[in-house]
């Protein structure tokens, strides 16, 4: 990872990635299979708005640009009589972003101004507005609006969905689909599913006074209980990347699980047989990481691909 990286936050949602400066952090966010909106702030205002839709088809560039601002001019009621837009300013290329259909904007009011970016990306059929908001003294606003804008990713690369936020880091298959997330200062947690398939990864802070009186191991059975006690794992403790560490698996054999097991892999589907996954303490961030997975005999490995993609330190 490059300096400049290393100075930036990465937030990513739903095949969505963008680097931003580390004083700014994911505020609002929603998506489904058709759109999604994520906005990003500082500790005083809006800083960056991206949306997104699925667009099969022909896109009117221009006219989604034009639709756009005025949704922003009706937004800034107070303002509208100040209210200019530039289209003249180049914020960033078609080459830089890889797009062959792309605009750019600059809106300016007495409070606010901003620049932006509408693309089609063809690879994924959506289309992609995004915009960085600043203070009208904010001289250099533009260059950060380049360098915010031209970090945006809008598809999984290589069949992986990278989900971040507040700092924490994951991959996930593409094919995959969130269907939980709890994010508080303390716990940041998402689940997701793949027909019967499951993941869940957290990361969980404070670890020197989750762990001040138990053991990781300990921690982990207590924390998790409800959740692995249909699985009766078994532990082990290790080592992940100098880190203290455990590696669990379980298996549910109810009665008629194995019928229906049988039956699940008759029609084609995935069926889970068996509970894997890790826990680690990061003592360089104080925190501790965990993923968990109920995975079909074919996808076992994904369990330590999921691990090994979680970014801690």
């Amino acid at each position: 990872m490059s300096d400049n990286a290393k100075s930036q936050r990465l937030i990513g949602w739903a095949g969505i990635t963008v680097r931003v400066p580390q004083d700014w952090a994911l505020a609002s966010i929603s998506a489904d299979e058709k759109e999604g909106y994520m906005r990003v702030d500082d500790r005083d205002m809006a800083r960056l708005e991206i949306k997104w839709v699925a667009s099969p088809g022909f896109v009117d560039i221009e006219k989604t640009v034009n639709k756009y601002l005025q949704t922003v001019k009706k937004a800034h009621k107070s303002d509208e009589h100040q209210f200019s837009v530039d289209r003249d300013t180049r914020v960033v290329s078609k080459r830089q972003m890889q797009k062959d259909n792309l605009a750019t904007f600059a809106w300016h009011t007495q409070q606010h101004q901003a620049y932006g970016a509408v693309w089609v990306c063809k690879q994924c059929d959506q289309t992609v507005i995004a915009q960085v908001l600043g203070r009208p003294e904010e001289k250099d606003l533009l260059q950060t609006a380049q360098q915010v804008i031209s970090s945006i990713g809008d598809h999984p690369i290589d069949g992986w969905t990278t989900w971040a936020a507040y700092g924490f880091v994951c991959q996930v298959p593409e094919d995959f689909s969130i269907t939980k997330q709890q994010m508080y200062s303390a716990l940041l947690k998402f689940s997701f599913t793949r027909d019967t398939e499951t993941i869940d990864v957290g990361r969980w802070g404070m670890a020197d006074t989750l762990l001040r009186d138990q053991t990781l191991d300990q921690w982990l059975q207590q924390e998790l209980g409800k959740e692995l006690s249909h699985y009766k794992p078994q532990s082990d403790e290790t080592q992940f990347r100098g880190h203290e560490a455990v590696a669990f698996a379980g298996t549910r054999m109810p009665p008629l699980q194995g019928i229906k097991q049988f039956a699940l892999h008759v029609i084609g589907r995935r069926s889970p047989q068996k509970l894997l996954g890790y826990a680690w303490h990061c003592e360089a961030t104080n925190k501790i990481f965990v993923v968990h997975t109920l995975l079909d005999a074919a996808n076992y490995e994904l369990a330590d691909q999921l691990r090994d993609r979680i970014e801690c330190h």
